[in-house]
């Protein structure tokens, strides 16, 4: 039986005065929080409230973190809210197309299913995906759509935003772009498998972030092309972090093309990150 949804409508005041207005609204907040208690981190949900901008949107995926109670954008002021953070499992919960924030009156939260088999739709159904987020993996099952009765032979896929309202689906394991398309294409798509391990594939891609200040970590300024001697001429055959090029073995974390040897990029302190050399 599906759990009933959180649904907090605007109601109409009249004749109060500022110090009802004020104890009301204070209650109304503390009651929605005490609805928002009974979902538990790790719940699978869809959230509808506002982005940091204000604009409403909708959100999908599992509950990443406890709710925060934040100051957010209203109708050009800002207003009490508790921010949610919902996408695929595993975000980071700074990431900014998790936040979806809900109003004392105005908002929506629900349990929902979790994808686990095929589905045929739009490609804007699939969690998590944003023009700002390059780490969506998916099953794609080839074109969708009402003529499409069942999915082609699966691939693992990621899924870039290119420009122009338009994503590429590629193979993460050969790069092949598979299908360039618009969020309203019809696709097939499941959930990706848990990765084994933490691989690199979109290195070697172009991302193109919606706004300047979604990339925190800048890459090195590159100098002169790397000079012969660092390009190892035989290098033993590195995958997983490493997966699209050769660490260089001077000591200044670069990650070299598998073929010309240039610099494609960085790793970070910790090996962790790869950060890609911003093209001259």
């Amino acid at each position: 039986m599906t759990a009933p949804a959180l649904c907090v409508l605007v109601d109409s005041h009249e004749g109060e005065t500022p110090q009802e207005i004020k104890a009301r609204k204070e209650k109304a907040f503390m009651e929605l929080k005490e609805r928002l208690d009974k979902f538990s981190v790790g719940d699978y949900v869809e959230a509808t409230g506002v982005d940091t901008r204000g604009h409403t949107v909708k959100r999908a995926g599992k509950l990443l973190a406890e709710p925060k109670k934040v100051s957010a954008q209203r109708n050009g002021t800002r207003t009490a809210g508790w921010r949610l953070f919902v996408g695929l499992d595993g975000t980071d919960i700074s990431t900014r197309s998790t936040w979806v924030t809900l109003f004392a009156d105005q908002g929506t939260i629900e349990r929902a299913t979790e994808p686990t088999g095929w589905t045929n739709g739009e490609l804007r159904g699939v969690p998590g995906i944003r023009s700002s987020n390059h780490k969506v993996r998916v099953l794609f099952g080839g074109k969708g759509g009402k003529r499409s009765a069942e999915p082609a032979k699966p691939r693992l896929a990621g899924i870039t935003y290119t420009g122009d309202g338009r994503y590429e689906l590629w193979d993460v394991k050969t790069q092949e772009v598979l299908l360039n398309c618009t969020l309203q294409t019809r696709v097939w798509w499941a959930p990706a498998p848990a990765p084994e391990q933490e691989l690199v594939p979109e290195t070697a891609r172009r991302e193109v972030p919606s706004s300047p200040e979604e990339s925190d970590i800048q890459a090195p300024v590159s100098g002169a092309e790397p000079s012969p001697e660092r390009r190892p001429a035989a290098p033993p055959a590195r995958r997983g972090l490493l997966y699209e090029g050769w660490l260089a073995s001077d000591g200044t974390r670069a990650v070299l093309h598998l073929e010309t040897g240039d610099i494609i990029g960085w790793l970070t302190p910790d090996l962790a990150s790869f950060i890609p050399a911003v093209p001259r």
